[in-house]
């Protein structure tokens, strides 16, 4: 009883004052031996707390319900379409958009609303949600080139959520070549932004479409493929599902429509290359970052450490907080193997953390974060230590790939893209921002960083664009008030303004990117331009994201 009252007085002086030494000093000593007390007073304190205080606000919003305006998926976007039309076929979507050609309207895609940007933003316009737009079906083979017969090839709508989307290729014994932790997103969203998963031989998901079939501002269809894609020009049908189609095979337009933030139209359908249902073994070890950025450093990248070679996907799950003068760190080393038996389990950072802590929900956590920002750094550091894995965990390999569980959670991030052969001297840098900001401004963030290796991209506006790229995720819980103004920062002090610099990945962007930096990191973006101004030359798929950017045409 001495103990609980003890730390509800020290975490109660930390209120009143962030900076006592003495006070943080001990809180740290009861965390480091006595967690379960800690957590206790949490709850405590937290239920003492009315409920209406507790809930983040956005947490709640609907997405394409009969709510005039749209919201994005954490409530943090919005806007105000003309009307919402959800289309069955691409004979209707062809309709919709000749339509708003005719009355000059803008016209705009939305997915599930998982970018945190103003990518989807749009007042005044037709917004087309493809959710109906959801069937997986095999490719023709007779239309297809003899290079490409070899390949496993489906035919994807765009409208498909990446969890509908697997069961589908599940159910054919097939999987996706690679895959990001989240499952909530529409595969057009994904591929649009660049979305990635691990696996320094693998490209961001975009690098898996081999044809895309979208409606442009005149209500033309045109099939994009790279030069020589996998369509066999003199036996091309010029008709999908009944509607007349151009085959367009051009490396420009191709690069640019992989990842175009829905500026050059409204994409009906991919053709993605897949592969064999296959497993993944995971193991997660505890380190630190001291001990495991030598094997990093610049001098190890002729071309890769082997400390990344050695496994099909490395992974780091940081601690941002220096404490007991180190930055406690997990290793992830996933392995593809066939389709095995699965064994073991896991547990996601945070649903761990709130069953350690008793804590029924992340709203609840996030109350009290805001109320004592220097409680975060400990909570981090304990909930990394739930992620050590005693054994294998092997499963299929979305099962692995996937948040699990956490993709519940209300939680939006910014991600920064360096240079791989720059992740050292970047996430330094990047702890001492950290560090600044805590002591000079009671910032905090209320996750641990996850740091991933991926492919260069030939998508021109990719993040992942040109160089083998180091991602850093930034996750931030929806409700800690401190959390954006912090990555602004981090995003004014990290990113510099050079081919060079760490870029900011497109659907965790949160409108911190400006027109200049989109210039200056991207030695692609004149040629992105030029196809935009084709495909948009009326100014029909312009919005804030555009406007943001200083790409918009007259319209």
């Amino acid at each position: 009883m001495a103990l609980h009252q003890s730390i509800k007085e020290t975490l109660r002086r930390l209120e009143v004052n962030p900076h006592d030494e003495q006070h943080q000093k001990k809180v740290e000593d009861a965390f480091s031996k006595h967690p379960d007390a800690v957590f206790s007073v949490i709850k405590e304190e937290v239920n003492s707390t009315p409920s209406t205080a507790r809930q983040p606000a956005g947490l709640d919003h609907p997405h394409l319900t009969a709510d005039p305006d749209w919201v994005n998926c954490v409530g943090e976007q919005r806007c105000t379409p003309l009307k919402k039309v959800k289309p069955q076929s691409l004979k209707d979507l062809v309709g919709i958009v000749s339509e708003a050609n005719k009355m000059k309207l803008r016209v705009r895609a939305v997915g599930s609303g998982h970018a945190f940007s103003d990518i989807a933003r749009t007042d005044g316009a037709v917004l087309v949600s493809p959710v109906l737009l959801d069937r997986v079906s095999e490719v023709e083979s007779s239309s297809l080139r003899e290079s490409a017969r070899g390949q496993k090839l489906v035919h994807v709508q765009s409208g498909i959520t990446i969890q509908n989307f697997i069961a589908e290729l599940d159910n054919r014994g097939l999987a996706l070549i690679n895959m990001g932790g989240y499952t909530g997103q529409t595969i057009s969203g994904t591929l649009s932004t660049g979305t990635h998963g691990s696996g320094i031989t693998f490209g961001p998901l975009a690098s898996f479409a081999r044809s895309i079939a979208l409606v442009s501002e005149t209500g033309t269809v045109y099939q994009v493929e790279p030069a020589g894609g996998i369509t066999d020009p003199a036996k091309f049908s010029g008709v999908i599902d009944g509607v007349d189609v151009v085959l367009k095979q051009d490396d420009e337009w191709f690069h640019a429509a992989l990842v175009a933030m829905g500026c050059m139209g409204v994409i009906y359908s991919f053709t993605m290359e897949v592969t064999d249902a296959f497993s993944v073994k995971e193991l997660r070890t505890s380190t630190t970052w001291e001990k495991v950025k030598g094997s990093l450093s610049p001098s190890m990248w002729n071309p890769v450490p082997p400390v990344i070679s050695a496994v099909d996907h490395f992974e780091l799950v940081l601690s941002p907080y220096t404490r007991w003068f180190r930055n406690a760190c997990v290793k992830v080393e996933r392995t593809r193997l066939g389709d095995v038996p699965a064994q073991g389990e896991r547990q996601d950072w945070l649903s761990a953390l709130l069953e350690q802590a008793s804590i029924d929900n992340a709203p609840d956590l996030i109350a009290y974060l805001n109320k004592v920002p220097f409680i975060s750094p400990l909570v981090i550091d304990q909930a990394i230590m739930t992620l050590v894995e005693t054994k294998p965990y092997i499963d299929k390999s979305f099962n692995v790939f996937s948040l699990g569980p956490a993709n519940d959670i209300k939680a939006m991030a910014l991600e920064l893209h360096c240079d791989a052969k720059q992740c050292v001297p970047t996430i330094d840098k990047l702890l001492t921002v950290f560090q600044e900001e805590a002591k000079e401004h009671d910032w905090y963030m209320a996750g641990p960083l996850g740091i991933r290796f991926v492919a260069a991209s030939d998508a021109f506006l990719a993040p992942e664009a040109g160089r083998m790229t180091c991602t850093i995720e930034l996750d931030m819980l929806v409700g800690v008030t401190t959390g954006q103004e912090l990555a602004r920062h981090i995003k004014e002090k990290i990113c510099g303004s050079d081919r060079t610099s760490a870029r900011v990945h497109w659907g965790l962007d949160l409108d911190f990117v400006t027109r200049d930096d989109i210039r200056e990191w991207y030695p692609g973006f004149e040629r992105w331009n030029k196809v935009y101004q084709e495909l948009n030359s009326t100014g029909m798929f312009n919005n804030k994201f555009t406007d943001r950017m200083g790409i918009s045409m007259p319209g």
